[in-house]
């Protein structure tokens, strides 16, 4: 059980089980901590055995191919040598893809856990808002595949003196987050990769990914906004920058925004 102000909830099988693993020691007295550690682990093993189960999808492709060159004989030793790579393969593939899927599955009981705790404030209540938000580009938003993209319009680069091919203009936190881009190896309090801006040359409020395994895809949030006007929008939503998806709070906000009188 999950006692929380006043409540209590029962706390599925399988995430008690995650959380009471003796070959991890996970459990400690701080239960938050715990539920966010073990939400971080999780989605750090999605990460790897989802690019593991990509990988052996890739060699599935390459055995049958081979297997296909050796011809219809099947007694030929070349055939059976094939034949035998590529069921290994496929059976890679199958435990590969088996163990993702488990992964994904205890990943989302744990967070509908957490949801449907409902829990009113600390860090728990971020999380419960943050998983409530889906990770995909909301609508209004414009994606640049790359920074180089985002300027060529060069009233977006920074000044002299700033390293080359850089946007310029004033920073609104560096560390906003977004599900499927936060660096997993990194303590809770530095989850973010995202950093959000304000040019005030273009007017434009934009976010940059900034990370070391995935290309800079920049998002133009709005247009037409004023300093005031940004920071009278954006200032509130900082002190929510650590709860998961609040890259995709701020985009919601933005755009909404944008469509208002600017008083």
């Amino acid at each position: 059980m999950l006692h929380l102000g006043g409540r209590s909830q029962v706390v599925p099988d399988a995430v008690v089980d995650l959380l009471f693993d003796p070959q991890r020691y996970r459990f400690t007295a701080d239960v938050t901590g715990d539920i966010l550690r073990l939400d971080a682990e999780l989605r750090g093993l999605d990460r790897r055995l989802a690019g593991r189960a990509a990988a052996a999808a890739v060699d599935v492709t390459t055995r049958r191919a081979e297997l296909a060159q050796t011809g219809s004989v099947k007694v030929s030793c070349r055939r059976r040598e094939a034949q035998s790579h590529f069921d290994d393969a496929v059976r890679t593939h199958a435990v590969i893809s088996e163990l993702h899927t488990d992964v994904v599955s205890y990943l989302d009981i744990l967070r509908s856990f957490v949801v449907t705790l409902d829990p009113q404030e600390g860090l728990l209540a971020e999380a419960a808002a943050g998983w409530s938000r889906s990770p995909d580009v909301p609508a209004g938003v414009a994606v640049f595949n790359d920074e180089d993209y985002f300027l060529t319009d060069s009233r977006r680069a920074a000044g002299p003196g700033a390293f080359p091919n850089t946007i310029g203009g004033e920073q609104l936190g560096d560390l906003w987050r977004r599900d499927g881009d936060d660096p997993v190896d990194q303590p809770l309090s530095r989850q973010g990769c995202w950093l959000v801006g304000y040019i005030e040359r273009t007017q434009e409020i934009y976010a940059v990914r900034r990370s070391d395994s995935q290309r800079r895809e920049v998002w133009l949030l709005g247009r037409g906004f004023t300093a005031t006007r940004t920071h009278r929008v954006l200032s509130p939503l900082i002190p929510h920058m650590q709860e998961p998806n609040s890259l995709i709070l701020a985009a919601e906000v933005v755009t909404a925004a944008q469509f208002e009188p600017d008083f």
